[in-house]
């Protein structure tokens, strides 16, 4: 191990990766000069007109000796680091994605009916807290149309699984909430490896008002033979006993998972959800609280404050099997899977650890 840690640090990276790595880097500091969500149109725009292929790939199969994880439902990874709901929303890129060598990949949120989101401006940074706040809204194609997308792609589940957030159209009473998800998830039936269930986003009114045990007992009830395919995604701002009631529930009607968490609502300097390193401890908690009522029996992946190799060891330490990012990849660029996976080598080799699936669970064993 020592060895392949000494390899994989980044003096002794191979050029074409260090060129890679410098390029990303460059490349997200020139878009950092646009307004965010502008940004990130201007990325996803050139991701579309084939920009990877223009660039060294990313050095990824070397770094992940020891790495492999199983997540059940969705399979097994070659590494833990998989890309969060948000940044692909409508399916327009995925290879791209996977190319940057994500492990897997979440699109949406997507909405039964198309629906434009906030109105504008509505993603905002904050650099010096490494930080995001968004208030989009589920700005979505619509399902039927992002089905489509996917559709031609012909995806294939075993190289890099993909699952489809599922979101409900903000015109939605609370009442027809189910009919909305189940909308969503029969479009893609078909198309996706996994579905989660999104209600946690701070940014659709009510939407939070959702997570309750007797909503999940309703959703359970109505999602049948799905259900061993469904994760649900909680929000961090519950408090504790709120928060392991619903986890209770969801463990209870065999749900396939969570994921943890979504953002933190927040009021100032703007409205919104915020994600990056602020969200590091609550949603850390959080894995603690489910922990404690489900002990190791409902798979959790984590999400919230990932900047570092560190911070997937803490998140998974705490039970989760593997780990999604989205700030991240905003600050550090499209080769950032690469940086966090030597990061986690390291991590691996300062405590005597030879495979990352021996660190799941392991705060609890300490």
């Amino acid at each position: 191990m020592d060895e392949t840690a000494k390899s994989l640090s980044a003096a002794h990276l191979p050029s074409r990766a260090s060129l890679a790595a410098w390029l990303g880097t460059a490349g997200t500091a020139l878009l950092r000069l646009l307004p965010a969500e502008m940004a990130h149109d201007v990325g996803m725009s050139l991701l579309a007109r084939g920009l990877l292929d223009y660039l060294p790939a990313p050095f990824i199969e070397p770094l992940t000796a020891g790495m492999r994880v199983n997540v059940p439902g969705i399979g097994e990874l070659a590494h833990p680091i998989g890309l969060a709901a948000g940044f692909d929303k409508h399916a327009r890129v995925p290879g791209a994605f996977a190319r940057m060598g994500f492990s897997m990949l979440e699109i949406g949120t997507v909405t039964p009916r198309p629906q434009p989101g906030n109105p504008k401006p509505r993603l905002f940074r904050q650099p010096e807290q490494r930080a995001l706040i968004n208030r989009m809204g589920f700005n979505s194609d619509g399902a039927a149309t992002v089905a489509e997308r996917l559709r031609r792609l012909n995806w294939h589940h075993d190289r890099v699984p993909l699952g489809v957030n599922c979101g409900k159209n903000k015109a939605t009473p609370n009442d027809r909430a189910i009919d909305d998800f189940l909308q969503v998830m029969t479009t893609f039936d078909q198309l996706a490896q996994y579905f989660v269930v999104n209600i946690s986003s701070p940014n659709t009114p009510g939407l939070r008002d959702l997570a309750t045990p007797s909503f999940i007992h309703s959703l359970a009830d109505e999602v049948g033979v799905m259900l061993p395919r469904v994760w649900v995604k909680l929000d961090p701002d519950m408090e504790r006993s709120e928060f392991q009631a619903i986890i209770a529930a969801i463990a209870h009607r065999g749900f396939r998972g969570i994921i943890v968490s979504n953002t933190h609502r927040v009021t100032f300097p703007e409205v919104g959800g915020q994600s990056g390193h602020p969200l590091m401890a609550p949603s850390t908690a959080c894995l603690e609280w489910a922990h404690s009522v489900h002990r190791g029996e409902l798979p959790m992946i984590a999400t919230g404050g990932v900047l570092s190799g560190a911070d997937i060891y803490h998140k998974m330490a705490r039970g989760a099997l593997a780990v999604q990012i989205y700030t991240a990849l905003v600050y550090q660029g499209p080769w950032v899977v690469s940086k966090l996976l030597i990061e986690l080598a390291a991590e691996l080799q300062l405590r005597g650890i030879s495979h990352v699936q021996d660190m799941i669970g392991s705060y609890y064993r300490e």
